[in-house]
């Protein structure tokens, strides 16, 4: 069974830091105790963010299917997004509060102040949001992520021609839903694609030479965009924004070893 958390002093909101910074010793008995659990689902960017970063550091997790909204035993579900890292005593909500409070810890060094920025942009009003808004308010997202999640099905299925096609007539309402929501007001994905590639410059990584959290996150929201959904605008990103030799790279990184769950 899960510990019994309290909101008060085991959970934080959205975007919030934690009120007590996670240590070393903490992050070491967690592991030690195997009591590092990862509530998500897998067609969610923000999960994929948190499983690559925890799969890169060889960090050790139980991964359990969560929905937003669901309700968890033992959990502190006023938090109703998805993911949520249990860790020890601990639950940490949202994958950007996840990457700042491990990051130091697992990288050994704290993001800079540049590299904080940079993956700040990569979340629901930034990147991240930009791609969701992306590829459900328009008929090209939408037909090529339902081409995607219906990929497995046999070749002579006739709606496996068909049901793409018509599920693209769902992007007008979804544009008028989205038009209330945060996802991506700070604008389009390759506005951030571009921010990024002049951060890059001409290094390999945003951490130099080596891979680091910042690179973990950007990667996995993008691959997760182009490998489960075929979002064309996470695509363009790559080739418009010139990112594409710099995600060939991390792709390289991250599955050295067999370090990290396939997409």
């Amino acid at each position: 069974m899960p510990p019994v958390l309290t909101r008060a002093s085991k959970s934080n909101a959205e975007g919030e830091d934690l009120s007590t910074p996670l240590t070393a010793s903490e992050l070491k008995g967690a592991q030690a105790n195997e009591a590092i659990t990862l509530y998500g689902f897998d067609y969610s960017p923000p999960a994929w963010k948190v499983r690559v970063l925890l799969s890169y550091y060889k960090v050790p997790y139980k991964y359990i299917v969560a929905f937003p909204g669901q309700a968890i035993d033992g959990l502190d579900n006023e938090y109703k997004k998805i993911p949520k890292l249990v860790m020890g005593e601990r639950q940490i909500n949202d994958s950007a509060v996840v990457y700042r409070a491990l990051a130091p810890l697992l990288a050994g060094a704290t993001l800079t102040e540049e590299q904080a920025e940079l993956e700040a942009r990569n979340n629901i009003t930034g990147l991240l949001g930009a791609l969701e808004r992306e590829a459900v308010t328009s008929y090209s997202g939408i037909k090529a992520a339902t081409g995607a999640l219906i990929s497995e099905w046999r070749w002579y299925n006739p709606l496996k021609l068909a049901l793409p096609w018509a599920a693209g007539v769902a992007a007008l309402p979804a544009s008028l839903l989205f038009a209330r929501m945060p996802h991506g007001k700070d604008g389009d994905s390759r506005t951030h694609g571009a921010a990024y590639r002049k951060a890059l410059g001409e290094h390999k990584f945003f951490h130099g030479d080596a891979i680091g959290p910042l690179d973990l996150s950007v990667y996995a929201t993008l691959a997760a965009f182009i490998k489960l959904f075929r979002t064309p605008t996470a695509i363009a990103v790559l080739d418009d924004c010139d990112l594409r030799a710099w995600y060939e790279r991390c792709e390289a990184a991250v599955k050295a070893d067999g370090r990290v769950v396939e997409l």
